[in-house]
């Protein structure tokens, strides 16, 4: 199932093979998780997880087996954009009239042919201020949208990851160090990061079944609202005949039971007056 498979790799690349479910919860949209997956899907896969508490008393999901097969980044599938081994490069795409200077242009180039560091292999070798270490992080980052149905995430959404990732202070600061790999939308007061190696223009290249269902349903809720805004749809009332029958046999019992009623009465008055 690819959404198991996608959650034990989000798993695999933190350092403990853990994650507090509120985190998870942030993440959960983005990765086509149901709202309530603590109770219908983790269950069903006792194998690969169990929730655990953690030493801040949060409760936490675990990843309970390790897969070597799980453990190759997207780049390491597709073979990065040039170069091969430990010295993928990631694909680089600027946005039309996006300009770097030939001293940015040389550094870049220097970069991406150091070795990479898999976002699955432990990273504790790395000196965090070496530009080989930033390459780490970037990967990190790059896996972790990968992971993603939408390839994207809201940017406070991965703003409490820095220990489980084992990353640097202000780690986020790769989105803007690296236009070329990350996009940050500004759209509606939100800043999301975006791959934009998965885009072309504000379309998604590979588009995954969920995302389709999810932009189905909101056009029927589109619809319906302007329909309903339009006054397309009237109160109807529905009559089922069986129902009115009943409900006038019951309106005649009742009418000749007080009719009766009142016939008794009136007889006994008559009586005592004479």
């Amino acid at each position: 199932m690819d959404l198991i498979l996608r959650l034990r790799k989000l798993l695999m690349i933190t350092v403990e093979r853990t994650l507090p479910l509120q985190t998870i919860d942030q993440l959960k949209w983005d990765m086509g998780l149901p709202h309530d997956y603590q109770q219908t899907l983790i269950p069903h896969y006792p194998q690969f997880f169990g929730l655990v508490r953690l030493s801040d008393d949060r409760i936490g999901l675990k990843l309970l087996h390790w897969d070597n097969q799980l453990a190759v980044s997207e780049l390491e599938k597709n073979g990065g954009g040039y170069g091969s081994g430990h010295n993928l490069a990631f694909p680089v795409k600027f946005t039309r009239g996006f300009g770097l200077k030939r001293k940015c242009m040389a550094w870049l180039s220097e970069w991406q042919q150091l070795p990479y560091t898999s976002p699955y292999a432990d990273p504790s070798n790395l000196d965090p201020r070496t530009d080989e270490s930033e390459k780490r992080n970037v990967g990190v980052f790059h896996e972790l949208l990968h992971l993603t149905i939408t390839k994207r995430t809201e940017r406070k959404n991965v703003s409490n990851l820095r220990k489980p990732l084992q990353l640097p202070q202000k780690f986020t600061k790769v989105f803007e160090r690296h236009p070329g790999i990350f996009y940050i939308s500004q759209k509606c007061a939100t800043q999301t990061v975006m791959l934009r190696e998965a885009y072309e223009g504000p379309d998604l290249v590979r588009k995954h079944p969920l995302i389709g269902l999810r932009e189905k349903y909101a056009s029927l809720m589109r619809t319906g609202m302007l329909n309903r805004s339009r006054g397309l749809y009237k109160k109807i009332t529905i009559r089922f005949p069986k129902m009115i029958q009943v409900k006038k046999l019951m309106h005649n019992a009742e009418r000749n039971g007080l009719h009766t009623k009142g016939g008794e009465n009136g007889g006994s008055t008559k009586g005592a007056a004479g």
